[in-house]
């Protein structure tokens, strides 16, 4: 024999006054299983020494109490446990099974029933009911020879079936066979139960017995074990550890493996339904197992992770609906629950998960719309409420002196804006400011002074005239003229010939007709052109000036007091506001009001001052 010692047995299911209840220490040996289970059921006649096969299944030196005494040595149940790695390990042929079973391991939990040959009673009917319910490998023991009344013993035994409430669909473990006849003097063949439970039978009872078993079990093996005083003794205790070894899978239900904590829970609620109710509910140990064994603390663990998926919300995020976890974690839920056929269980743990993840989810939602409602900006809109306009003329003595513009009286009324972080817009009442404002409806000549500049100075004009520049040796290229750039014109004149107010300026470019443009020479930093903005369609009224519909008025600011930048910032002004005036006024109240004609001194020199 080539047993280990130590790893003594612990109660688990015992009774005080004919009421069972389960030790402790039998739990405690259970709750420290640290991987699957694959429970194996010692079961038969009493005395006929299931402790002492149960012990060297194990493979260890008296783990269950045995004794040569006539007295029952087990009652109720015990329960001892091994790694599979190490029996495969001391199991000659099957060695080379450990390594692959380290990967994920399997331990073998051998629960030692007290013997089943006594009257039938209630304690005998808790004991069957643990062994149909768990014992995914039964180890049927009786003593001495191969007989009906075994076979009696065994289907009496799975009688307790019946007390298993199943649902329509819903199967027990599946379970295999190993019946043991124990310390006999006879010779049997490995076919001897098949052949007895195939056999033609008259009487129904015996019958019944027999498809019973055949139907309990998917596989059935038989072992005839001798005294172990005989030679071959040792062989078939191997041979008997070596076929629960083969057999070995890990307890599951619904798919899910049943670990040590749902064991514990299910041992719990079969003595409490047995004792209430003299029956177990099936569903009740689906839940049990698979809904709170699995499922819930699956969703949970998924529940306690989902505080690292979940966004971090210090402010409004108008992306927030995009980082919604709560799709992904019930996606893992469905990948990790995908082997478990209890569909109802799945269905209801799913739809709690869903629920909790939507409660946070709708309190970080909630949470968002109270940002998204503080303000982002607050801002002041303002629009004028016309109460009275009339026509009247800009007046003065200038080049827009007939120009009539639309003098309006108006009260402002402003509103208060308010910008959400969330992108909603809130607006406050319109309030009236109390005085009435004059203002002009003309955009182009609102603020007029300050945005058209005029300037006054002598500058060079470069002469139109070929013939003049000839004779006079290129000397009369350049004249001094005094030019003036104000209200959307450039006026220039002679003045030593110029000197009246009612005299003609020699010419002048009405940039409100004219479209034009001012043009840099790249050569000399002193000299500036106007030109027209088209230059293929010329000047639109070239009457006001010589030289022709194209000419090109070339000026030198040399000796003039101001820059060439200051020349050309103000022009570039009036041809601006020039071209917001016409369109303002449309081109024939222009030539209306404005007019087309050579200004005379008076007008162009109104309003500006020569710096020099």
């Amino acid at each position: 024999r080539n047993a280990t010692v130590g790893w003594p047995a612990r109660p688990l299911l015992k009774f005080r006054n004919d009421t069972a209840f389960l030790h402790e220490e039998g739990l405690d040996l259970i709750s420290k299983i640290p991987g699957r289970i694959y429970p194996v059921i010692m079961m038969g006649d009493g005395r006929a020494g299931k402790s002492y096969l149960a012990s060297r299944v194990l493979n260890l030196e008296d783990a269950f109490e045995s004794s040569d005494s006539a007295e029952p040595v087990t009652e109720g149940v015990d329960v001892a446990m091994r790694p599979v790695r190490e029996l495969l390990g001391e199991m000659p042929g099957l060695e080379a099974e450990a390594l692959a079973d380290s990967e994920d391991p399997l331990y073998v939990l051998v629960l030692d029933c007290e013997g089943g040959n006594n009257a039938m009673a209630a304690v005998r009917t808790l004991v069957n009911v643990f062994a149909i319910v768990i014992g995914i490998e039964v180890v049927f023991v009786c003593g001495g020879c191969f007989s009906e009344a075994a076979l009696q013993g065994l289907s009496a035994s799975l009688a307790a079936r019946s007390l298993v409430r199943l649902d329509q669909g819903a199967r027990l473990p599946e379970q295999k066979l190993a019946f043991v006849v124990n310390m006999t003097h006879l010779k049997y063949d490995d076919a001897t139960l098949e052949k007895a439970l195939r056999a033609e039978q008259s009487d129904a009872s015996r019958r019944e017995n027999r498809q019973l078993v055949l139907e309990s079990f998917s596989e059935r093996r038989f072992h005839g074990i001798s005294m172990n005083s005989l030679p071959n003794f040792e062989a078939q205790i191997d041979g008997l550890r070596a076929a629960i070894l083969r057999d070995r899978r890990p307890l599951q239900m619904g798919g899910a493996d049943v670990l040590a904590p749902q064991l514990s829970s299910l041992l719990q609620l079969i003595v409490s339904e047995v004792q209430s109710m003299q029956e177990v509910s099936f569903p009740s140990m689906s839940r049990c197992v698979i809904g709170q064994g699995f499922l819930r603390p699956l969703a949970q663990r998924l529940l306690d992770e989902a505080s690292d998926f979940f966004p971090v919300l210090d402010d409004y995020d108008e992306r927030l609906e995009d980082k919604n976890p709560c799709p992904g974690r019930l996606s893992e839920f469905d990948r990790q629950a995908a082997h478990i056929t209890e569909a109802g269980l799945v269905r209801e743990e799913r739809e709690r998960l869903r629920s909790e993840l939507d409660s946070r989810w709708l309190k970080l939602m909630h949470r968002n719309e109270v940002f998204g409602e503080q303000t982002k900006e607050t801002t002041t809109e303002s629009r004028d409420i016309l109460k009275n306009q009339l026509r009247v003329p800009l007046g003065g003595r200038g080049l827009l002196a007939r120009v009539a513009i639309l003098q309006q009286t108006v009260s402002t009324e402003t509103r208060t804006v308010l910008v959400k972080k969330r992108g909603a817009v809130e607006y406050s009442a319109w309030a009236e400011g109390g005085s009435l404002v004059q203002k002009i409806h003309e955009k182009a000549f609102q603020n007029f002074s300050h945005k058209v500049p005029s300037l006054m100075g002598n500058l060079l004009k470069r002469s139109p005239s070929i013939l003049k520049n000839i004779v006079t040796l290129g000397n009369g290229m350049f004249q001094v003229r005094t030019c003036v750039v104000k209200e959307g014109h450039f006026v220039w004149w002679d003045p030593d010939k110029t000197t009246e107010e009612e005299h003609e300026v020699a010419g002048a470019i009405n940039f409100l007709v004219n479209s034009a443009r001012c043009v840099e020479d790249a050569d000399n930093p002193n000299v500036f052109s106007l030109r027209p903005a088209n230059p293929s369609d010329g000047w639109a009224d070239s009457e006001s000036f010589s030289g022709g519909k194209f000419r090109e008025v070339t000026f030198n600011v040399d000796g003039s007091g101001y820059s060439r930048g200051d020349w050309v910032n103000a022009v570039n002004k009036n041809i601006q506001f020039a071209r917001d005036a016409k369109e303002d006024l449309g081109i024939e109240r222009v030539r209306k009001e404005v007019g087309t004609h050579i200004p005379v001194l008076s007008q162009a020199m109104w309003g500006v001052s020569r710096r020099r």
